[in-house]
């Protein structure tokens, strides 16, 4: 064990770290990516009135905040790629988020209609229907508008970042501003394609709400925020539990005219003190090889889940009433089976770009 990870302890921040790959392993984060991607799976097959219990409704509640921490977690990590300007770098991360944008729809597509002629209707889906969820992410694997974004994101990021240099970061703060005003105004409601059928679709309409999301992520790393709060962890994490709840209570920031799900600057502060809260786990209190190797293992495969939890369900909810019903036990039962299957996908193909539809 000790040959593959090295046990890092830092005179500043008395914490261990798990390092593999010349990459540190933040276990907080890494725990709250295996929660965030239970709470995708809750948006998109947990039913709320199949059940009453008060910890289960509490822990779907938060279903919201999933996508803004995603893309600050993504951003934050990401930053020092983007300030070398090394377009390998930009390709490879492309490359990244274009396999499974790709490969998933056309697999499902050809699979449904292998069932459809050989089985029934059910599963068919027509060629126009493959060919908008390549363009606009608006069919059976709907949940790709989140690469979809991303990589626009990805390659408007770079481009901003090598025109203006030094002073990329100031543009990128004025375009977050600008988001908001676009939202608080209603403009978004009214414009950017909502009217017509053919473009309302989640991934587009979500660039300006998905905007302050990635700016903020890049921002914290561009100042190595997350380390810099490991100086005051109680204060932080006190203050940042209290900011959190106080948003949610008092439905602070919320008062916007558009009806999209991920707008709103309440979102992206409850997601930064979600973040700030797990970053401040206390690593060094996981000392056990076994746990620390199962907490790897576990929460490494949170992309499939996310690319897989919907198109399957169609499947699975066939041979579970608990599935079909929208339970937390169907919940449960579909995470564990796609988790399965990332895990089969990525012994199989983890040496090879084809790992990407997995992890």
């Amino acid at each position: 064990m000790e040959n593959k990870y090295t046990i890092l302890l830092s005179k500043k921040s008395p914490k261990i770290k798990l390092v593999k790959n010349n990459k540190s392993i933040n276990f907080g984060l890494s725990i709250l990516k295996l929660i965030l991607s239970f709470l995708v799976v809750a948006t998109h097959n947990f039913k709320k009135k199949t059940t009453n219990n008060k910890c289960i409704l509490y822990l779907t509640k938060q279903r919201l905040l999933h996508v803004p921490s995603f893309f600050i977690i993504s951003f934050y990590f990401t930053h020092k790629n983007f300030l070398s300007l090394d377009y390998k770098i930009l390709l490879k991360r492309l490359i990244r988020l274009f396999i499974p944008y790709i490969i998933w729809p056309i697999f499902f597509w050809e699979l449904n209609e292998y069932i459809n002629r050989k089985y029934n209707k059910e599963y068919s889906n027509s060629f126009e229907d493959l060919k908008q969820q390549l363009l606009l992410a608006n069919r059976f694997i709907f949940p790709l508008w989140f690469n979809l974004v991303l990589i626009i994101m990805t390659i408007c990021f770079f481009i901003i970042i090598f025109i203006f240099r030094k002073h990329s970061l100031f543009i990128l703060q004025i375009i977050l501003i600008l988001s908001y005003i676009i939202q608080y105004s209603g403009y978004n409601f009214n414009n950017f394609f909502l009217k017509n059928p053919y473009y309302n679709v989640r991934s587009y309409n979500s660039i300006h709400t998905s905007i302050p999301f990635a700016v903020t992520g890049y921002t914290l790393g561009y100042y190595n925020v997350l380390d810099i709060i490991q100086k005051n962890k109680i204060k932080a994490c006190v203050f940042s539990y209290l900011i959190y709840n106080m948003i949610a209570d008092y439905n602070i920031f919320t008062n916007i005219h558009s009806d999209h799900y991920y707008a709103g600057i309440n979102l992206n502060i409850q997601s930064i003190c979600l973040i700030f809260i797990f970053s401040l786990f206390p690593s060094f209190l996981i000392t056990n090889n076994i746990i620390r190797k199962f907490l790897i293992i576990i929460t490494n495969y949170t992309g499939g889940i996310y690319y897989l939890h919907v198109p399957l369900k169609k499947y699975l909810k066939k041979y579970s009433t608990d599935i079909y019903n929208g339970t937390f036990l169907g919940l449960i039962k579909t995470y564990i089976i796609i988790y399965f299957i990332c895990y089969i996908g990525m012994l199989i193909f983890g040496k090879t770009l084809l790992k990407y539809l997995f992890c």
